[in-house]
């Protein structure tokens, strides 16, 4: 793993990747410290992981984002390395009208999408401020190989994926205007998973199993994923950063191969 994420800030890291992440990282003695809305799965995690830092809070309450942003870069200004992890998933269909709310839908627009662009207004500078000083800063947004094929069964999780896919090009785009030690210094990349198999869809896999029948994809097993992740954000490319995009083995790395810069 690369020497220039020693402090990580993971938000949204009580379960699924995020908790693997953080149990990766922490096993490499990489400094943690990781959020989550479910402050006993944090205490549980504190006690199981000596050493790790843990703040309590809820990204799809938008009001507040930036506060809690501030007070953990104030409190651990070391942290070099930022992921975006926390993300929701529905699935439901327009065309049946009860299967849905109005709030839920909201819900998971305001976690997946709205949280992250909100964040990136006091993330990105503060990871600015450490590349000017020629410090190496990491930005990593998780999307999903749903980002760019989009599948009916989650008709919220697709778009805002794809929206936040789109958010990581444009910081990347608006990275290149910056000075040229911010520009050597900071990466922004964009981890995007296949269909692993976590929590996210336990809701709702059975039924989306029975449609597709023996069509249904099996889920990447989690620590096979972790493998590959872990070894793919320790490679850089040409210009020494951080690759731009993190993909792995699957369709999401197809998507992403079929796209142009």
């Amino acid at each position: 793993m690369a020497s220039n994420m020693n402090t990580i800030l993971i938000i949204g890291a009580t379960s699924g990747l995020g908790e693997g992440f953080a149990r990766r990282f922490h096993a490499l003695g990489k400094k943690v410290i990781v959020t989550g809305r479910r402050q006993e799965r944090l205490d549980t995690l504190a006690r199981e992981m000596e050493g790790l830092e843990t703040y309590q809070w809820d990204v799809s309450d938008l009001d507040n984002l930036s506060k809690h942003a501030t007070i953990c870069l104030k409190r651990y200004a070391e942290i070099d390395t930022v992921i975006l992890m926390a993300g929701k998933m529905e699935s439901f269909s327009f065309f049946e009208p009860t299967e849905s709310k109005d709030d839920m839908i909201t819900s998971e627009i305001n976690t997946n999408l709205a949280a992250p662009i909100i964040l990136s207004r006091t993330l990105v500078p503060f990871l600015a401020n450490r590349a000017g000083e020629g410090k190496p800063s990491n930005l990593i947004l998780v999307t999903s190989g749903l980002a760019h094929i989009p599948f009916g069964f989650y008709p919220v999780y697709c778009p805002t994926k794809a929206g936040l896919h789109s958010f990581a090009v444009i910081l990347r785009q608006q990275l290149n205007h910056a000075p040229e030690i911010v520009k050597q210094n900071l990466s922004i990349c964009e981890l995007s998973p296949p269909y692993v198999d976590t929590a996210l869809d336990v809701g709702f896999r059975d039924k989306v199993n029975a449609a597709l029948g023996d069509h249904a994809p099996p889920p990447m097993p989690v620590e096979e994923y972790l493998d590959l992740a872990m070894k793919r954000l320790g490679e850089r490319g040409e210009d020494g950063k951080m690759l731009k995009e993190a993909t792995v083995p699957g369709f999401s790395e197809f998507g992403c191969a079929s796209l142009e810069r």
